[in-house]
């Protein structure tokens, strides 16, 4: 029971999942500041004229960087079972598959270049690119790297097309190339598969000049491939831009499975639930005295309280709502909402749109049913929220804890 307390811990430092966990926001900053001096260090050392690489502190802080990152990966790997994912699997189970997702593999290749250089005979600089590859720890604590993964995943299809019509652009330049210039070129233009190599530098507007055509009418088919080329490359870059402006908008913060497990409303869900809900969470930060809802707005999101608390002002009274507490938008309520929501202290809250709240509906109504029952739940009395008003947002924990938070 200790050891599984104590993974536990470990867990919830490392993934950093708890609301004000200071010592988890010590060692996030922490591992941040080791990723980032590595990777300068790993940088510097290729630059001949500051010979840091022989220096004593340069192969002691390396030797640092890699104790750290040795231990973290173990720690990781030995708390793996905690997640909401693995709960349950076996311990060994849990383990191998933390062992197989991107972040633990990219947790490994950070250590890799040392073991392999102390075990073996290879050579160390050689090994220089996977250091470099530390950098991508990053990705793990950036909510801009999570913004533009879902953004890719959102628009996953139209890249999809996208990539048909360049390489259908590809192979029609590249055959039209070698009609026209086979018999002027055939070192260069003698097949289709060689022409390509033009067709691909040109409609990607590289143009490296290697490959030119000569003859007139190759050159008509050169422009036009050009000019089709800066459409063609335009579509995926606005779409890849547009969807990643709509959600960074929608994301504030990183979620993950351990946060939203942690609330009553999803707490015990099984793990293709969770992952159901999680991409339906926009994250939304909200500082003290901000509006989360005016009164009178048409409700068009679900609410969840994930840090912090809010005020809730209504025909019954003033009401504060704690984390777990769900306020807004439920299927099949379309009316304005009749309360004014802000927050009493730097809140965190998750929302579900509407369109995404009626799929969630029809794939798992009973997640419905208890986000219903969680509906405006975690409130006090109108008299505490009038001590909280007066005493600031200090008092507000104190008195929101009298009745008991969601």
């Amino acid at each position: 029971m200790q050891d599984q307390t104590a993974r536990r811990r470990v867990f919830d430092i490392l993934e950093r999942d708890l609301p004000g966990d200071r010592v988890a926001d010590a060692v996030h900053y922490f591992l941040i500041a080791v990723v980032l001096l590595s990777v300068v260090g790993a940088v510097l050392a290729t630059v001949p004229s500051l010979e840091i690489r022989d220096k004593w502190w340069f192969t002691w802080g390396e030797f640092f960087g890699l104790v750290i990152f040795t231990i973290e990966y173990g720690l990781r790997l030995w708390a793996a079972p905690e997640h909401p994912m693995r709960r349950r699997m076996s311990a060994f189970r849990a383990r191998a598959s933390y062992a197989l997702t991107v972040p633990a593999l990219i947790d490994f290749v950070a250590i890799l270049p040392w073991f392999v250089a102390v075990l073996t005979n290879f050579d160390a600089q050689a090994l220089l690119v996977l250091r470099l590859l530390r950098f991508l720890k990053l990705a793990r604590y950036s909510s801009g790297f999570n913004a533009l993964y879902l953004a890719v995943r959102r628009e996953r299809y139209a890249l999809l097309s996208c990539l048909i019509i360049l390489s259908a652009g590809v192979l029609l330049s590249a055959t039209a190339m070698y009609l026209a210039e086979r018999s002027v070129q055939p070192d260069k233009f003698g097949s289709i598969p060689e022409a390509m190599w033009w067709a691909i530098t040109t409609l990607t507007t590289v143009g490296y000049g290697d490959v030119v055509p000569v003859t007139n009418l190759g050159r008509l088919i050169g422009g036009i491939t050009m000019v089709t080329g800066l459409m063609m490359l335009a579509l995926p870059i606005a779409i890849i831009a547009s969807s990643f402006s709509e959600v960074i908008s929608k994301h504030n913060f990183v979620v993950t499975f351990s946060m939203i497990s942690r609330l009553r409303p999803f707490s015990d869900l099984d793990a293709p639930v969770l992952g159901d809900i999680l991409p339906l969470l926009n994250s939304r930060s909200f500082d003290r005295g901000h509006h989360v809802v005016r009164r009178g707005q048409q409700a068009a999101h679900l609410f969840v309280v994930l840090e912090g608390r809010v005020e809730m002002e209504n025909e019954d009274g003033i009401h504060l709502l704690g984390p777990g507490a769900v306020f807004g938008l439920l299927p099949g309520h379309t009316k304005p909402d009749t309360a004014t929501v802000r927050a009493v202290a730097k809140t965190k809250i998750l929302a579900i749109e509407e369109n995404e709240l009626h799929m969630l509906a029809l794939r798992h109504p009973h997640v419905i049913g208890r986000l219903s029952e969680a509906h405006g739940d975690g409130s006090v009395t109108r008299r505490d929220a009038a001590e909280v008003s007066g005493a600031g947002a200090g008092s507000a924990r104190g008195a929101s804890h009298k009745k008991g938070t969601a």
